[in-house]
């Protein structure tokens, strides 16, 4: 298909190639519906594969680089101008804003299978729809299909953002939790006391808490309360007051503790220090 307001190509390599593509005044969107290449997106060498989509604002570029000799390579290109965008949205559904929505230059994001089997199967008909172009309703067609894809593409794009939120927020809160114990971590820390302190469930800390160290919360502060007490012992204080350096609420908790970790006795390893 090949309109002064929007385009579509298919484009196939099976053999090692290099290909640069300009957005020019228009949106560009590039389906990899069969195979793994390399992308160049902001500044930066990706890893592309089968249902990836890459997104170029207007006057932006990219490059992608296929190695695979022993593969094959299928791309589907869409060009939409911003006044086609304009032209086929509604009041409650301003196309042009959905794709401003992407906060990047260049986008690369990836569909879940049933969104990416419908963009790859409407787009690889749009590539051909001239063939069609005697047959009943074609402009209309070609327009619904059209306006179809590029929803299902902000949709991804919506969806990937989300997720990459939620990822991002996750880490962030982590981060947070693992600089707090770091920061209090001769102080009474309780899951009460975390729970509180970043309005989160106890069970999301200690679900998130294993994922990250393999470990619950409480045994995450017991073993840094151990290595702040073992270095305590190595710098020469008292065995009888190092626990209490440490954050140990009694001596034989921090006995059995250091026992169980390190295979000696406080006693022991200041000893054998000595």
């Amino acid at each position: 298909m090949n309109t002064s307001t929007h385009t579509s190509q298919m484009f196939f390599f099976d053999k090692p190639i290099s290909r640069r593509f300009t957005s020019g005044n228009n949106y560009m969107i590039i389906y990899i519906s069969k195979g793994t290449c390399h992308f160049n997106i902001e500044e930066t060498d990706t890893f592309c594969t089968t249902e990836d989509i890459i997104l170029l604002k207007p006057n932006q570029k990219t490059s992608m680089n296929f190695s695979d000799q022993d593969k094959t390579l299928e791309l589907i290109v869409l060009k939409v101008s911003p006044d086609y965008l304009k032209k086929i949205s509604t009041t409650q559904d301003d196309l042009l804003h959905g794709f401003e929505f992407v906060p990047f230059k260049v986008a690369s994001v990836h569909s879940d299978s049933a969104e990416c089997m419908l963009i790859k199967n409407i787009a690889a008909k749009l590539a051909h729809i001239q063939e069609e172009s005697d047959d009943f309703c074609h402009t209309l067609y070609e327009k619904n299909l059209f306006s179809i894809v590029l929803i299902l593409t902000i949709r991804a794009c919506i969806h990937a953002d989300k997720v990459h939120r939620r990822h991002r927020k996750k880490h962030l809160l982590m981060d947070e939790v693992f600089v707090y114990i770091r920061e209090h971590l001769t102080e009474d820390l309780t899951l009460e006391k975390l729970e509180q302190k970043f309005y989160v469930s106890r069970y999301h800390i200690c679900r998130e808490f294993k994922k990250a160290t393999g470990m619950s919360p409480h045994a995450y502060i017991v073993k840094g309360r151990l290595d702040l007490c073992r270095k305590y012992i190595e710098e020469g204080k008292p065995v009888l007051e190092v626990y209490k350096l440490g954050g140990f609420a009694g001596y034989n908790h921090f006995f059995k503790a250091f026992k169980k970790e390190y295979g000696m006795t406080p006693k022991e390893y200041y000893k054998k220090l000595k």
